[in-house]
């Protein structure tokens, strides 16, 4: 039993499928102004939505994760997972995330779609064609909070949402090229092409420093749109966002000395853990 959910959650990503939800739950509460039993039902849709999609996908590219080490153990690559089963367990996630979304209305079960759509019929095939996949793929991450925003009777045309989705697309693309620079050798032999193929791993580190700052700077206006409405937790947040564009500046400047991988894990790990701290800080608001 154990190892069967083992399987299940690394086929459907659990552990990105959790904080696309909780981005959704936290767009819910912000347009709510409370924290609510409903919107972590509504994550509980999108995380059903992200878990297919994740699960889909990896059955479209189950070919290529056999080339790659780091996803050569995934469970239709070794058998864990055949085919059949995976289409079962992919419909089970789509149909019950389905019926969640529903019961917040037909817009919100187009949001969760959207994603789903997004991510295997656009993003999923141009990684094949193009290193620069990464920008439409960034979409991706912006769609589970206007899911989130519209279950709680908010409208997608809001220009509080606009931002909120702008945030985490802006998240995305650090998270995607700190990911290609140090897995790249394997994305080429699995014949994905990749941004190194056109640009040095230096300077792409030091575009990937713009995405940094601009992220970090996007966290500034949050209290000037009313993102963020308590002094303190905006206070913080200003802070924080501060220390992070110099941590990132210094980070980058010690990569382009060593070009060491183990400065891209540690801006890997302190960037994605930014952004769950921002996360936390929007809940932590509504306290």
């Amino acid at each position: 039993m154990t190892f069967a959910f083992r399987r299940i959650a690394t086929l459907g990503k659990f552990t990105i499928s959790l904080p696309i939800a909780l981005t959704c739950y936290i767009a819910y509460v912000l347009f709510d102004n409370q924290l609510s039993w409903l919107g972590a039902y509504a994550a509980i849709g999108i995380f059903c939505m992200s878990a297919g999609a994740s699960a889909l996908n990896q059955l479209q590219e189950f070919r290529r994760d056999t080339l790659m080490n780091r996803t050569r153990q995934r469970p239709i690559p070794i058998g864990a997972i055949n085919k059949t089963q995976a289409i079962a367990i992919i419909s089970l996630f789509l149909i019950v995330g389905s019926l969640v979304l529903y019961s917040f209305g037909m817009n919100t079960v187009l949001w969760g779609w959207m994603g789903v759509i997004w991510y295997n019929l656009i993003y999923t095939p141009l990684k094949t064609r193009t290193a620069f996949s990464v920008f439409p793929g960034a979409i991706v991450g912006a769609i589970p909070p206007i899911a989130g925003w519209v279950a709680a009777g908010g409208s997608w045309l809001d220009y509080q949402i606009h931002f909120i989705a702008f945030f985490f697309f802006l998240g995305q693309m650090p998270h995607f090229w700190l990911l290609v620079l140090k897995y790249r050798k394997q994305y080429k032999e699995a014949g994905f092409p990749v941004i190194t193929d056109y640009l040095k791993s230096k300077q792409v580190i030091r575009i990937n420093l713009v995405w940094f700052i601009a992220t970090f700077i996007s966290v500034l206006f949050l209290p000037i749109l009313k993102i963020l409405s308590n002094n303190i937790v905006s206070w913080i947040a200003l802070i924080s966002a501060i220390l992070m564009i110099a941590w990132s500046i210094n980070s980058t400047q010690q990569f382009i000395k060593t070009n060491s991988n183990n400065h891209l894990r540690k801006q890997f790990i302190y960037f994605n853990s930014f952004y769950l701290w921002v996360m936390l800080l929007m809940l932590a608001d509504q306290l």
